[in-house]
């Protein structure tokens, strides 16, 4: 699953905590740095001659993130002999395939382990059966209760997943929501934070059959960019007036949203879709789209 900040995975577990990046990752990024070195640019320098932004490509660098291989390749097109000879696509394919054997080996560790075969003649009693039922019922009132629990509006872009279903105790479980305000909820998911309880669309835009959203929560003084109606594919993008942006690129459903950014008013950024072999869509009217009236017939 892709960041919404632009890279190709997150770099995190799937109880959403931080990962220790693989050796594979940190080569990548360190070979990424010497070809920066070696061509004097700056991350300004590589939001201008790639198809990343300055902010993201920072992000990547500094937090050691794995990159879209379409930024990559950008660079090894505004700079081949330079890319070429560090061999970053290699590399980037090396890490790739790391962080996604990890992932398969932390989503085997959390399967059950396999019941243990029935014994041939066994009889099931009622009370077996009525065991196996409130199993059954008790994993599903876990759902229910998290599926309510969720932002209905902010937490289908693509970051979060339900989490899994286990029989720990209520006070053993962390927070669903984390406190922040202004720049300590920057490059942070709205739907993992209070800040998508009072989130407001300040400005909306519609064309391609997508629809964006700028959503603004006046408690934390951040926004986020939210798109709608998309495929696979699509990027959703938020940009503030100093040049700090957040990107997404779509990989599965119809919506999704990028991370925070901390300003001012929501007059200070602009949020846009760009809809693949399309164009692109910015939120441009204030406060929500308002929904054609339905054909009336005769």
């Amino acid at each position: 699953m892709q960041d919404e900040a632009g890279d190709e995975t997150p770099n995190e577990t799937r109880d959403g905590s931080p990962a220790e990046p693989s050796a594979e990752l940190v080569e990548l990024v360190a070979a990424i740095r010497r070809c920066m070195a070696e061509l004097s640019w700056s991350y300004k320098v590589m939001g201008r001659r790639t198809d990343a932004s300055s902010s993201t490509w920072n992000r990547w660098c500094t937090q050691t993130r794995l990159p879209r291989r379409e930024a990559l390749v950008s660079f090894a097109k505004a700079a081949p002999e330079v890319v070429g000879r560090h061999q970053l696509l290699a590399l980037w394919d090396a890490a790739w395939a790391a962080q996604e054997s990890a992932r398969g080996m932390e989503a085997r560790a959390d399967e059950p382990s396999a019941a243990l075969p029935t014994p041939a003649g066994r009889r099931f009693t009622l009370g077996t059966l009525l065991l196996s039922a409130a199993g059954v019922l008790a994993a599903a009132a876990g759902i229910t209760v998290w599926m309510l629990s969720a932002n209905a509006d902010d937490a289908s872009g693509g970051h979060a997943a339900p989490p899994a279903a286990t029989s720990a105790p209520a006070s053993a479980r962390p927070s669903p929501t984390i406190s922040c305000h202004g720049q300590s909820c920057a490059s942070l998911d709205a739907a993992h934070t209070h800040c998508a309880g009072d989130a407001l669309t300040s400005y909306s835009g519609q064309k391609y059959g997508v629809t964006i959203e700028l959503r603004h929560s006046p408690a934390c003084g951040t926004v986020w960019a939210k798109m709608s109606k998309t495929s696979a594919g699509d990027r959703v993008t938020i940009t503030d007036q100093n040049g700090h942006s957040e990107e997404y690129r779509q990989q599965y459903g119809r919506d999704a949203h990028t991370l925070m950014l901390a300003v001012d008013a929501p007059e200070d950024a602009e949020a846009c879709a760009i809809v693949q072999d399309r164009g692109t869509v910015c939120a441009t009217q204030r406060g929500a789209v308002t929904p054609a009236p339905a054909p009336t017939g005769r």
